[in-house]
């Protein structure tokens, strides 16, 4: 009787992957869901079905894991806004209001509720600020960067271009934080109409004085 082959093992390397993404995917999810405070590396062990002392084998303190949790959801957002760009730019697609409406979905994703629980915690946490500003400014320089793309006439034309994209994003992030309490679609859908008028209003302002 012929024996039936094993089922291919893993390697060492290839489960402390896993255990990492576990982890930082239990992490995120309970940002969302626990909201900062409550984030312990108890909690997120076992949401990862893995124990505290696993955890601590793969990092050396809460803050650690934070760290990477916040480079995780930076790198996420980018790729997905990336491949918002790169389908309308394959479409023929060059127009602000494509490009304001590629970054809204970005915003209103619901990992961005984890990015914001990091972001509010770092106005107190000095030692998570100093782990997460410079994900943060990174993240935003890859914004600003990735909207030039979708729209270079406009950007090459327009100084202030950056200041603009950080301007939506800011406007796009409280937005996303009120929608939890109002729930109203129809108002959501009216402020994201507004804000693209007024953008296109301001790119062809600024563009004719540059």
């Amino acid at each position: 009787m012929a024996s039936k082959p094993n089922p291919t093992r893993r390697t060492q390397a290839e489960r402390r992957e896993d255990s990492i993404a576990r982890l930082v995917q239990a992490c995120i999810d309970c940002l969302v869901e626990k909201g900062y405070h409550q984030t312990s590396t108890l909690a997120v062990a076992r949401s990862a079905g893995l124990s505290q002392g696993a955890l601590f084998r793969h990092f050396d303190s809460r803050l650690t894991l934070l760290e990477l949790t916040a480079i995780t959801l930076s790198r996420r957002f980018i790729d997905n806004y990336r491949a918002q760009v790169d389908h309308l730019l394959g479409n023929g697609n060059e127009d602000v209001a494509v490009a304001i409406h590629a970054l809204h979905q970005i915003t209103r994703s619901p990992e961005q509720l984890a990015w914001f629980e990091l972001q509010q915690a770092a106005r107190t946490d000095t030692e998570l600020r100093d782990v997460f500003r410079p994900v943060f400014l990174e993240n935003r320089r890859e914004n600003i960067a990735l909207a030039k793309q979708l729209i270079p006439d406009i950007a090459s034309r327009m100084p202030m271009m950056g200041e603009l994209v950080q301007t939506l994003i800011q406007i796009f992030h409280g937005q996303t934080l009120d929608a939890h309490l109002e729930q109203n679609p129809e108002k959501d859908e009216q402020i994201l109409a507004l804000t693209i008028n007024l953008a296109q209003l301001a790119t062809s302002s600024l563009a004719k004085k540059s």
